[in-house]
């Protein structure tokens, strides 16, 4: 056992393995909450503490993610910072985005509002429920302006080489947009080989909704300017008596239009706080046996793995075909069981708070599952 299971609420009486949904709520995030609170009501003084608070969650992001907290803006969702980059750069008819068939449709779909302005969006398909590199690279050309990929599938559970990804998309001369929602908090993400990351923080992250992460890598995108402004822009506001002048803030605060979601970055920092006193690197390992213990017991079972077996291209995430899916989670949660499922399949997701004993009654109670 990595952690107690008693540092959450809902664990009590369920076996949660669908972390890649949503997690069990930390219980000192109660105390964090009280914190903001407290804030709230504290007049000038709480709204230095709110900004105490922001600053303190930036910098373990930064840690977490291996790039400057300067780089990092809160954005309300992953959602919001993909639309953000689609509006923000500068197209000509002409240019291409490249993202494949199995992403996620919030990866997906704001880049379809672009092809209005002649912007071709081109489609990868998958073989076998897996995309590699090579299958990105092949869609590649002179005119290619973005890759859009997720660095752990929300479908498959494929986890992408990104340190190899990085270089054939830099090489080609187009941007690397990367959605780690199901990588970070579960496995090492080294934020700097992309040109844009973003991560949901009410997964894997233990957090809660209503906050994301945008990281803007500064060096290789210094022009990147928000598309929408808000008076949280500007490097300081003129006041009435200019109020059309500014200049931007220099880092990825200029994102931020306006306030963040500070009970979100309450909750958030100390999410952070917790993962970081285990360590990604623990984490990383002690899931990576857990999901291989899922691995080979669905296999066993005859059952279509959607997931890659090597470790190095696999995460939390363990996916298998299941047409009935909706039926089938209604079957285990009425069991005592929370696994995840939609688009005719089901994904078991393992984390720091699950355990072998977890895993062996999923797979006992798979045996007499009458829908799969």
């Amino acid at each position: 056992m990595l952690v107690s299971k008693d540092d959450f609420i809902g664990l009590d009486d369920m076996v949660h393995l669908c972390a890649g949904g949503e997690t069990p709520i930390l219980k000192s995030h109660q105390d964090a909450v009280s914190r903001f609170f407290h804030d709230k009501a504290g007049g000038d003084d709480g709204r230095q503490r709110f900004e105490e608070t922001y600053l303190e969650c930036k910098e373990k992001a930064g840690r977490l993610l291996n790039v400057p907290p300067e780089e990092i803006a809160f954005l309300s969702s992953t959602s919001e910072g993909v639309n953000l980059l689609a509006h923000a750069l500068d197209w000509e008819p002409g240019d291409n985005v490249v993202v494949a068939d199995l992403e996620f449709p919030s990866d997906v779909l704001p880049w379809t509002r672009l092809e209005r302005l002649g912007v071709e969006l081109r489609l990868v398909r998958h073989r076998n429920w897996r995309v590699s590199v090579s299958d990105l690279e092949s869609h590649i050309d002179s005119r290619t302006r973005v890759v859009a990929v997720s660095l752990v599938s929300f479908l498959t559970g494929q986890r992408q080489l990104l340190s190899e990804l990085s270089q054939r998309v830099r090489s080609a001369g187009a941007l690397l947009s990367v959605d780690a929602t199901h990588a970070v908090g579960v496995v090492p993400v080294e934020a700097g080989l992309a040109d844009i990351l973003m991560s949901s923080c009410y997964k894997w992250l233990l957090g809660t909704h209503g906050v994301s992460i945008f990281y803007w890598n500064r060096s290789r995108l210094p022009d990147l300017k928000p598309p929408f402004l808000g008076w949280h822009s500007p490097a300081s506001l003129t006041g009435w008596r200019h109020p059309t002048r500014y200049e931007l803030r220099p880092g990825a605060a200029r994102f931020e239009a306006g306030n963040p979601s500070y009970i979100s970055v309450y909750i958030l920092d100390n999410a952070l706080e917790y993962i970081s006193g285990v360590g990604v690197p623990e984490i990383e390992s002690y899931v990576l046996d857990l999901s291989e213990r899922v691995l080979h017991g669905l296999t066993e079972l005859g059952l279509e793995i959607m997931t890659p077996s090597r470790p190095r291209e696999r995460a939390g995430n363990v996916c298998f075909v299941a047409p009935q899916e909706k039926a089938v989670m209604r079957w285990f949660e009425a069991r005592g069981i929370l696994i995840w499922g939609d688009s005719r399949r089901i994904r078991v997701s393992t984390h720091l708070y699950n355990t072998a004993d977890d895993v062996e009654r999923l797979l006992e109670t798979l045996k007499d599952c009458p829908l799969i």
